[in-house]
């Protein structure tokens, strides 16, 4: 099958463009005739766009479609599909409201390629960085299973839960974060700017040790500032680098679950984000393996990730889920539990929607009991830094004044 792109007239007299796909173009004109439409121009889509201006196409290829544009665009299409509104008057409707640049152009080209007889599913897999392997997949399962409006409402719904998810992991590292900033930045201005004012007064008499070494350790940074900063560039690119590597990656994924306090974090993270995706999946009507699938693609721990593809290996082979996870040591006991209830019962969904709640609410435990224990220590430290400064600067004025 070919894609092509073709300008007619309508019925009106108006110039309107499509994009039909087709086995050649003799049949992809005979299906714009069958529309109504007198053919002008046509010619095969190579690049897959719907031929917006190259300004306009390139800020949308520049843009960033948010999580809650996405939200909006799923809450506004289902209930579209509610009031028993065609597909592609939907698409019409919603491009014509989207007020992001990048979600309107993608609207558009899925709107002409819906028109030019390609499912919903297959046109929004078109374009993965905006419609993932997830939504399309529920997408497909709703289409086949003729319950599209509700399948819409669930995308919202994973998308706000997986949103807020997100957001929830990136407040409880922001405060942390912060205090490290600021510390950094307090040290850097005492070493450049408060001890260098003191070494004038203070240089050539014998001081005490604490205040002899801030000194020394003020001018070894002044003096080698530019090697410093150079070497901080290359390891920061260094680390970098390696971690572009998915060996790499792979190691650091399967160990910072170990680390105290914050590992946790990242492991009830993982586990929640994994839960509510197959739920969201099986609700849809997807099968095990496939749902299984498409949920490993969407987890960011690629250790884990690789765990899930040989749990899904066994369940090809043959075997139960709940026998997959069984010597599992990153999921915990509970989640085998639940998976083992929902195979005996049938319920699989609703075990695994079961399983997201109860570890978001240990997430949200976790994360508060990290917040407590962190911003004290980092509060301790930058109050340590600042001590040990003003301690050496006293004991210096005073040796200054007995000596």
């Amino acid at each position: 099958m070919t894609t092509f792109v073709c300008t007619a007239l309508n019925a009106e007299g108006r110039r309107v463009r499509e994009i039909i796909t087709a086995p050649d173009r003799e049949a992809a004109a005979e299906r714009l005739r069958a529309g109504g439409l007198t053919l002008l121009e046509i010619r095969e889509d190579v690049a897959g766009r719907t031929g917006t201006s190259a300004g306009g196409g390139l800020l949308a290829c520049l843009g960033i479609v948010r999580t809650r544009d996405m939200v909006l665009f799923f809450r506004m299409f289902s209930s579209l599909i509610e009031s028993n509104v065609t597909i592609s008057e939907a698409m019409e409707i919603l491009h014509e409201q989207a007020e992001n640049r990048k979600l309107k152009a993608v609207i558009g080209e899925v709107k002409a390629r819906i028109e030019g007889g390609t499912p919903l599913s297959d046109a929004m897999a078109a374009h993965p960085k905006v419609f993932s392997e997830t939504i399309t997949n529920m997408i497909r399962a709703g289409e086949l299973g003729g319950i599209l409006d509700t399948v819409l409402v669930r995308i919202s719904d994973y998308l706000e839960s997986r949103a807020a998810l997100r957001s929830k992991m990136i407040m409880s590292m922001i405060y942390p974060s912060v205090v490290v900033v600021v510390a950094v930045v307090v040290v850097i201005f005492l070493v450049t700017f408060v001890i260098p004012r003191f070494a004038g007064l203070l240089g050539g008499r014998k001081l005490p040790a604490n205040t002899q070494f801030l000194l020394d350790l003020a001018v070894f940074l002044t003096k080698n500032a530019v090697p410093i900063v150079l070497s901080f560039m290359g390891g920061v690119a260094a680390l970098v680098l390696l971690l572009a590597l998915p060996e790499t990656r792979v190691h650091v994924d399967r160990n910072k679950i170990h680390i105290p306090v914050i590992g946790p974090v990242f492991r009830y993270g993982v586990i929640v984000q994994f839960s509510k995706t197959f739920a969201a999946l099986l609700e849809s009507g997807i099968t095990l393996v496939e749902a299984l699938r498409a949920t490993s693609a969407t987890v960011s721990n690629l250790a884990v990730r690789g765990m899930i593809e040989k749990m899904n290996d066994k369940v090809l082979a043959g075997e139960p889920l709940s026998t997959a996870f069984e010597g599992n040591r990153f999921f915990t006991p509970m989640v085998s539990a639940m998976v083992k209830i929902g195979e005996h019962s049938g319920l699989m969904d609703q075990a695994m929607t079961t399983v997201g709640e109860l570890h978001e609410r240990i997430l949200s435990d976790k994360i508060a009991r990290m917040s407590a224990m962190i911003e004290p220590v980092l509060i301790i430290v930058l109050g340590g830094i600042v001590g040990y400064v003003a301690w050496g600067l006293i004991s210096g004025m005073l040796a200054l004044y007995t000596g």
